[in-house]
């Protein structure tokens, strides 16, 4: 694969944790990733822990959720307020007791808006029953360890997912729909004609892609999320126990389906929409 046949095809960004985001055109990567990417997060009360879409019982309500933010970010400044969508009513976080309400109302569980930084977090998640998956069917509690640096992101900065991925899984399981809105993906790279699970390809190297340059870590580990009915796609356990039979990799010793590659920002900059992305 040459630079000229991978470039920024997409870039995700979302406002509150697990709630459908926003597609911008360029973005500022820095430590936390893509700036003001996951500040927000909503957190049950009774637990403190922030709820997410692999949530057992919410999860499939939360991505129902849409956020944008009112105007743009600028960085060095205070954020601006978002605007959501929950269950067809419009909520503003600058109204944080009037969110909060609504979206407990929605969930049948008493939560609160809270914003990353300064204090650890954790989340609930949960397996499906896959054959064969190290995880089958488990409910555990994972650390943001992002959340003190002030992004409630997983695990890395960046998520990066490539179109030839996306086709080639699409090969592998015809009857299931496969986009890349699936998977939620930071960014997501266009490959061209190059297909195959090709991020496996990048681990431990080093881009360029704009100003910024990238350090690709391991392959991102899948879950329920990418199983569940988000974007105009439907519930499909078919997607996981694909990945589960034809691309496990290590992670945390264990062999765990993987799609997509995590990202460190080494040196960081802006990005846009086209910006090819140069391998060292």
């Amino acid at each position: 694969m040459t630079a000229s046949t991978a470039q920024i095809q997409s870039i995700l960004r979302v406002p509150i944790k697990s709630f459908q985001g926003e597609a911008i055109e360029s973005a500022l990567l820095g430590e936390s990733g893509i700036f003001a990417d996951r500040p927000l997060a909503l957190a049950e009360k009774a637990t403190g822990k922030v709820l997410s879409g692999k949530h057992p019982r919410v999860g499939d309500q939360i991505l129902r959720f849409e956020a944008r933010y009112l105007s743009e970010p600028v960085a060095g400044a205070p954020l601006p307020a978002v605007v959501a969508m929950i269950d067809g009513a419009e909520c503003r976080t600058d109204d944080v007791g009037g969110f909060a309400r609504k979206c407990s109302e929605v969930l049948g569980l008493e939560v609160e808006l809270v914003r990353a930084g300064g204090s650890p977090a954790v989340y609930e998640t949960y397996w499906p029953e896959i054959e064969g998956h190290p995880l089958s069917n488990a409910t555990l509690d994972f650390p943001l360890s992002m959340a003190e640096a002030g992004s409630f992101a997983d695990i890395d900065p960046l998520h990066i997912l490539t179109t030839g991925s996306v086709r080639h899984l699409a090969g592998l399981r015809s009857e299931s729909q496969i986009a890349a809105q699936r998977f939620r993906a930071s960014i997501v790279i266009d490959t061209g004609d190059v297909e195959g699970f090709v991020e496996n390809e990048w681990v431990g190297r080093t881009a360029t892609v704009g100003e910024a340059t990238l350090e690709f870590g391991s392959l991102t580990p899948r879950c329920v999320m990418t199983t569940r009915p988000q974007a105009g796609l439907s519930e499909d356990l078919h997607v996981l126990r694909t990945l589960n039979k034809e691309n496990r990799h290590e992670y945390m010793g264990m062999q765990m389906p993987c799609l997509g590659i995590y990202a460190k920002v080494a040196v960081p900059g802006q990005v846009a929409v086209g910006d090819p992305i140069r391998f060292s």
